[in-house]
């Protein structure tokens, strides 16, 4: 039942672009993704067509594409392992202060 817990408590803050944007920059590899966003026209804040979170980064850290972006597959896959790692690390840094 724990397992479950905490997989469901990873994967929600996984797809809450809120907390997974405000520790973007922690990692390298997400920060080469939101540059390559970046430079692709996608803009943070941006109510347009390219909206930087929901069109480019998400798309991208969920291994699919976002138009205009190239990225190495390893990067992103560097840039998951990063973010699960640290929200691995909240979740315990959370049940700590729960209890």
């Amino acid at each position: 039942m724990r397992k479950i817990h905490i997989a469901l408590m990873v994967m929600a803050t996984l797809f809450s672009s809120s907390v997974f944007a405000n520790h973007m920059m922690d990692s390298k590899a997400c920060s080469m993704i939101a540059d390559a966003c970046k430079k692709a026209g996608y803009m943070v804040g941006d109510n347009g067509d390219k909206r930087f979170w929901m069109d480019c980064m998400k798309p991208i850290i969920m291994g699919k594409s976002a138009k205009g972006v190239m990225i190495d597959p390893a990067t992103v896959k560097q840039c998951r392992m990063d973010k699960i790692a640290d929200m691995k690390k909240q979740l315990k840094e959370f049940e700590g202060v729960s209890q």
